[in-house]
This record gives structure tokens, sequence and C-alpha cells, in this order.
């Protein structure tokens, strides 16, 4: 009997192991904040006390100035924070105000989302696209904010009415901030500055400035004495507390040429600093990703008017026959064009093959144009035409772009669009015919109305190919510089004009085999010496490598626990200290 109720309790034991275990394991699985739903696997260890969010915003701070300003309070979170000196506000063509910069941050979205126009809210969509504070009202239970801004604007728009309050000054932000750390139940607690703005627009966004670099060491003495004020809470070494420390953009300031790399890290009006804090995190700094190889040499410049013609040789060879394969393929690097952006509205052509390019397109050929952000190839045949988008060009950096004419196993006539390797747009031209122009082969300008003649660019590397290049192949070749005899399909070459340090007696020569030499439209033209990056990573890639302003939210939303919903859009991602 003794022996019987023994092995009854060792049975027992063992069920109440098993059943510890499962609990202890499900606890642990628990333990986790919510994954990032646009493909991370980041995850936040769950530690247990309340999650609490302190946002510190300030309009203004360039990330390099404030790295290189005297800021010991802020660095001295650095050992327990994921951190960034070269994170990102979005690049907008309206650079007045901060009105959408901050839409971004307190909606998570960007401005083709929360429809915010630099200080213009008239018509916003905060109704599909809410603030932060709307989210966490919704989705958690209890919740209470206060938020301190000395910008009407910000309280105005983008603060819970109820819980908001505007100052006079940042000094009275930080005060107001330390009466609301001393709320019990505060979920969130928001504060807002702008001196360091003012100081940018009334000298410059740069520490050469000292007033500027005096605003920001001392919106790092009011750091200070916030994070005294948290830490002095009765409560705080029982609950869960993210600060967040940021900047929502930058400010304009002429970046030194040795420093200018014409990528986005370059633009310093989006340059902001990102610094998520945490006693329990490790130390994490986040620099500028890889950019790829640079493109060197003298290069052409194709400006007011400028174009190379063939106007001795073999012109059909770049007629696009009806039973033909072709690849067009060349790198460009456009400058900045009308209203001082890298969008050209007004399709200048780079390479082609028409008498006319102008609006309707009446004359049959080809031709390769830039578009707003993009780029197109657009033909017209005897029955037919139309254009094809190719994907989204990097600004001021060299691009690969190739259009690709196949003919498929049933018969189809097909045109394929890259940019550095990657496939864009296609579009079936079976029923056009052959594309063909008695015009002579071009680089540059083709005629057409004065209205589209603005462009400013450099090309190089042109080649034309007898042959569709699989997608392997342009991907594998696409971003080198040069071609050899190895490659697979040197063969079907057609034509290669390097134009880099080519360019001699106002010729561009064709080192393909037919040494088809292109004769400059004017003998007064630039040679300028470039040293920029090729197939660098798109803004779109960029952006999910270094923290941005639309992070903010996802990690907020992450650190309180609410799940995101796929229905919300948002475009930020989660970081994590590992």
């Amino acid at each position: 009997m003794r022996f019987k109720d023994n092995f009854r309790n060792i049975k027992l034991w063992l069920l109440s192991l098993l059943f510890l275990s499962t609990v202890l394991s499900c606890k642990e699985e628990f333990g986790r904040l919510i994954p990032d739903n646009e493909g991370q696997q980041d995850t936040l260890d769950l530690v247990y006390g309340k999650p609490k969010v302190l946002l510190l915003i300030v309009d203004g701070a360039r990330g390099e100035s404030v790295r290189t300003a005297n800021i010991p309070v802020m660095n001295g979170l650095l050992n327990h924070a994921i951190y960034s000196w070269v994170s990102l506000s979005e690049e907008h063509d309206d650079l007045n105000g901060t009105g959408a910069d901050l839409a971004n941050i307190i909606t998570g979205v960007s401005q083709n989302k929360h429809l915010v126009i630099g200080d213009n809210f008239n018509n916003n969509n905060f109704q599909t696209f809410p603030t932060v504070y709307t989210r966490v009202a919704a989705n958690a239970k209890s919740t209470e904010f206060k938020v301190y801004s000395s910008s009407k604007l910000f309280v105005d728009h983008l603060a819970p009415v109820a819980a908001a309050k505007l100052e006079n000054s940042d000094a009275e932000v930080v005060n107001g901030v330390k009466e609301g750390l001393k709320l019990p139940e505060i979920t969130m607690l928001t504060a807002h500055f702008t001196a360091v703005d003012k100081a940018g627009k009334a000298s410059q966004y740069d520490n050469s400035s000292a007033s500027y670099k005096t605003a920001i060491e001392n919106f790092d003495k009011q750091v200070g004495e916030i994070i005294k004020a948290l830490e002095q809470r009765s409560t705080y070494k029982k609950e869960n507390w993210l600060v967040i420390i940021t900047s929502s953009k930058g400010g304009p300031f002429e970046i030194p040429p040795a420093q200018n790399d014409n990528t986005i890290f370059s633009n310093p009006n989006v340059n902001t600093f990102t610094i998520f804090y945490s006693p329990k995190y490790n130390s994490r700094y986040i620099n500028k990703p890889y950019l790829g190889s640079r493109f060197s040499g003298d290069f052409l410049r194709f400006k007011g008017g400028v174009y190379a013609e063939l106007t001795e040789g073999d012109n059909p060879v770049f007629d696009l026959g009806d039973k033909e394969e072709f690849t067009i393929e060349l790198k460009v690097k456009k400058n900045k064009g009308p209203n001082n952006t890298y969008r050209f509205p007004n399709y200048p052509s780079f390479i082609g093959k028409r008498e006319k390019w102008e609006s309707g397109a009446p004359t049959n050929g080809w031709i390769m144009a830039f578009k707003e952000d993009y780029w197109m190839f657009n033909a017209r045949g005897p029955n037919g035409s139309g254009e094809v988008n190719g994907p989204k060009l990097n600004n001021a950096t060299w691009n690969n772009v190739t259009i690709v004419g196949s003919i498929t196993s049933d018969g189809k006539r097909i045109v394929k669009t890259y940019t550095n390797g990657l496939p864009g747009n296609e579009m079936d031209i079976s029923s056009w015919g052959a594309i063909s122009s008695p015009e002579k082969f071009r680089l540059g300008l083709i005629n057409g109305g004065s209205n589209w003649n603005e462009g400013d660019y450099y090309l190089a590397d042109v080649r034309f190919w007898k042959v569709a290049l699989p997608l392997a192949v342009i991907s594998q070749y696409n971003c080198q510089v040069g071609i050899n005899e190895d490659h697979p399909y040197f063969p079907n070459l057609a034509a290669n004009w390097p134009v880099v340090g080519t360019v001699s007696d106002g010729v561009l020569y064709d080192e393909g085999p037919y040494g088809n030499t292109l004769e400059l439209s004017s003998s007064t033209y630039e040679i300028s010496k470039l040293n920029d990056f090729l197939c660098a990573p798109s803004v779109e890639t960029i952006s999910t490598l270094v923290p941005k302003s639309t992070d903010i939210t996802a990690q907020i939303f992450s650190w309180l626990q609410i799940a995101r919903q796929e229905n919300w859009q948002l475009d930020g991602r989660v970081w994590v200290d590992k």
C-alpha cells in the first residue's frame, strides 16, 4: 500500500514538474515583444514591469552636428541604447516648416499617406492614418498621455487635446515634463523642443555657428534634467521605460565636397539622430551602410542641348526590327534640373533614333528619356506605339538602365525594363511592327518642343546588343565598369561607347565591332571629373538599414506590446539591441 502511495506521489511530482515546465516555456514565449510585420525577425525581451514611453523630439538637430557637439548626457546613455547619428527624415520638395516631418513621427507613415504638406494640415489623412496616441488608446487599457511642446503647430494638430499643453519656451517644456513624470499611471509622455531649429534658422545648421552648437548643448542639459526626474519616480525600478530621443529633421547646410557622397546621407535637411534608450538594452550603434563602389573619371556633361550623333556609319544597326531581339544598356547620372530638384518633368531624352520627341510622339522610332524620378522607353512603329516606365533612379549617383526586347516561345514581342539589375515594368509590343526611322542615332537630346529639352546628366558605358540579355547576366554585369571579351554574349555586342575618358576632338569612339564614332553637336562642351557611387542602394532600401522617422511609432507599439495590424499600413520597422 505504501509502495502504491509512493508511486502515486512520484507520478504527481512528475506531472507537476511537466506542468511547471510548460508554463515557464509559455511565459518565455510570451515574454517577447511583438515582431515587426515587414519580414523583420527582430524581437525584444519583454522585461517584467509595466512598459512606458518617454518621447523627446527636437526640431532642426542635424545628426552630424549633435554627434560632434559637447553632449555628455546623451553620450552617457549610449552604453544602453540603440542609436544612430545618420538616421533619416523624409525627403520633401517643400522644405518649409516641420509639420510633415513631425507627422511622420507621430503617425508612423510617410507623407504620401498622412498628406501633411510642410506646415499645412488642411488636407491631412489622419482619419485613415491616426496618431500614435489614438492607436495606443484604442489598443491598450487605462492609458494616460501628457504632451508638452513649445510649438502651437504641434499642440493644435498632432497631440491629444486633453493631454497637451503649449509652453512658451523649451525651458517651460522641461518643467512641464517634470510635473508629468509625477503622474503614477502615465503611459506615454511626449516633449517637443524648438530652440535648436530656431537657432539654425537664425544662423546655420552646423556647429560652425556658435549659437546653433550652444542650442544643441543646452538641449543635452535639458535631457539630463528630464532623465533625472524620470529616475526619481518612486516606482521607476518597478517600471519598464523606453526613452526615445530624436530630431524631426535636420536643416540646410552646404556639405564640404570631401564629405559629400551624393547620396541621401549628404542631404543635411534629412540628417537626424535617434537614440532608443533602456537600462536593459545592450549598446548597438547603427552607422551608414555600405553604398557600393565608385565610378571615377572624366565625363561629358549633356546639358544645354549637347548631343552626340552618328553622322556617318551603320545607322540601320540601331533600328529595332519586327522580329529582332535587342538590349540597350547604359549608365546615367542625373544632376539637379528644373526647380533645383532631380525630377525632370519635361521628359528630356538621353538616347534614341527618332525624328522628333515631343508631345504625342508623332514620329516612328524610339527614345529613352527621364520622367520625374523614373526613366522610360517610348517607341512607335507603323501599327502601334506606347511607353513603359523603368524603375526609379537614384539621385546624383550612377544608375545602370536597361531595356530588353525579346521574342517569347509563343511569338510575342516583349520589352522589359531594369534599373541597377532590378526588374521593372514590361509591355507587349507584338503588334507595333518594325520600330525604325531614317534619322541618325543619338546620345543626348532628340529634336522636339523647346519645353522638352531641359536635361542635365552624364552618360557612360553605352552598349547596344543584338540579343535579349537574360536577367542573370544583366544582374551580374550591370554594375561593372567596362566590358571584356569573356562576357558570355560578347559576340552579340553591336556598339560600345565607354564615354568616360574617350571624348577627343569632339567625337565619342565606339569600341564595338563596327566602330561607329559619334560626333558632338558643338565644339563647346563640358568635361567633368567625377567620383560617384555606382548602383548605390535605393532610398527605399537605405531607409531599412538606418532608423527613420516613421520607425518611432513602430518602436513604441512594440514596446507597449501592441500588435501592429496590417491594415494600419505603417512604414516603420522595429530596432533591437542585437
